[in-house]
């Protein structure tokens, strides 16, 4: 069954012992909080990890205006559903730190950019082991709200925290690693043969 907010609200709402609800509107207390915390939950659960799943690259459109920020000369605007920015680089592969992000808006001083990023994706995209940790998640922040037992608190916290190592170490499998900078580098880099070039591959590490 594809997944969606009301069905995972659903789920959250079992674990807690409480009634189910059909959508976030009708009114009921289940579906007040809901609504509520839904939101915010997803959201921060994409931003705890940079989950494989969840990260994409994308060149960044750039603004005909001149950045606030006179240490910057080009402006480029962020994707609408950006959770956490991962890397920036330049059409070269090259990673850079320096940029500075002001709102829905990244300055630099590459005319052309890339945004690697943990993007705010649609339910019926998640793998399970992060739908059953945000299950988890959920059914840990609605408790007190929809049941108003509290005791079960630490219950439903222990189980998000083993649903979400399960789901980090699941994240980690779907890709190989990657190297801080390609073989043939790292080779170099060995016999002392670097070079400024090198150090420009820095990737960012989760």
């Amino acid at each position: 069954m594809t997944e969606t907010n009301i069905s995972i609200s659903n789920k959250a709402l079992v674990k807690c012992g409480a009634e189910t609800i059909a959508s976030f509107t009708e009114g009921t207390t289940e579906s007040n909080v809901c609504s509520t915390m839904y939101d915010m939950t997803k959201k921060g659960l994409l931003y705890y990890t940079f989950w494989n799943f969840a990260i994409i690259k994308q060149q960044l459109n750039r603004l005909n205006e001149t950045p606030a920020d006179v240490n910057y000369l080009y402006v480029h605007s962020l994707p609408g559903d950006v959770i956490r920015i991962k890397g920036v680089f330049d059409n070269n592969g090259y990673y850079h730190d320096d940029y500075r992000v002001e709102g829905q808006k990244i300055y630099s001083n590459s005319i052309t950019l890339f945004l690697e990023y943990v993007q705010n994706m649609a339910e019926e995209y998640f793998p399970v082991f992060f739908t059953e940790a945000l299950v988890s998640k959920l059914a840990y922040e609605i408790n007190e709200g929809v049941t108003g037992i509290g005791s079960l608190n630490d219950r439903l916290l222990n189980d998000f925290n083993i649903k979400l190592r399960a789901a980090r170490i699941a994240d980690g499998q779907e890709n190989p690693p990657t190297n801080v900078m390609p073989a043939g580098r790292l080779i170099e880099a060995h016999l002392g043969n670097t070079s400024s070039d090198n150090a420009r591959f820095l990737r960012h590490e989760n």
